[in-house]
């Protein structure tokens, strides 16, 4: 089965794998010799939630960054949705993130100036679609949110404004969710709300999302976790509850001490 999706470079026929991202020996050094990331073999199906977890200077936020498209290795290859990326161009490779990859962050990244709904349609008017304000009416809609649209960020809760974020993240209908510690700044009870809408967003809807998260509770949210130390995978855990989670973590830590 083929199929062609997006446009210019990455306007590619290609099959239809049943993985939304792979990583075939995916490294990445910097200068001086320092290895941040040993190379990683990965593959996500798609309609999977992976949590990636593991001590402070383990290597997760470099693999997300290199899984994205937002930091390029220097060893090995990714390929979301069939694409590697490594050929991509600087242009290419931003069409590609825009059209294939949404992003959940901390911090929210909402543009202040904007209303809610236009924060939600945002990638589709940078990819050029003007004229499908019911795509981002049906994402807000799928988060609880649909009433605020006319409202700005600030007039928002915090978790509110991470489901707005959600929403933007998904709109685009992406081959890849990609979420750094989404829950980081929300207290339990909110941070459930959202990890629910994102585990729904798995389930209801078919997405592959990818979390790194510090939080055992969070990863108990997941499919599968993943757990990095030293730049390398130490372990992988199937259908994680979160004493599991919280007993290899603990571990990590005494062996990064």
């Amino acid at each position: 089965m083929f199929r062609r999706r997006g446009s210019g470079a990455t306007a590619v026929a290609e099959a239809v794998e049943p993985d939304a991202l792979v990583l075939d020996g995916v490294g990445r050094s910097y200068r001086r010799g320092a290895v941040a990331l040993e190379p990683v073999d990965l593959a996500v199906p798609r309609g999977r939630f992976l949590a990636v977890m593991g001590p402070s200077g383990s290597g997760k936020s470099t693999l997300l960054q290199c899984a994205a498209g937002l930091d390029r290795p220097t060893s090995g290859t990714v390929r979301i949705g069939g694409v590697a990326i490594a050929p991509l161009g600087e242009a290419a490779l931003t069409r590609l993130r825009r059209e294939r990859v949404g992003f959940v962050f901390q911090a929210h990244n909402l543009v202040p100036s904007l209303s809610v709904l236009e924060n939600v349609a945002l990638p589709l008017l940078l990819g050029g679609v003007t004229d499908d304000a019911g795509r981002a009416l049906r994402a807000l809609d799928s988060v609880g949110l649909g009433e605020r649209g006319t409202d700005r960020p600030a007039e928002l809760s915090g978790g509110q404004q991470q489901r707005v974020a959600i929403a933007r993240a998904l709109v685009t209908s992406p081959e890849v969710v990609f979420a750094d510690e989404p829950t980081g700044a929300l207290d339990p009870a909110t941070a459930q709300d959202v990890l629910a809408l994102l585990r729904q967003a798995v389930d209801r809807d078919g997405h592959t999302v990818v979390m790194v998260t510090h939080d055992p509770a969070a990863a108990a949210w997941a499919d599968e976790a993943l757990f990095l130390a030293e730049g390398r995978i130490a372990t992988r855990l199937t259908r994680p509850d979160s004493a599991q989670v919280h007993g290899i973590m603990r571990n990590l830590g005494r062996r990064a001490a």
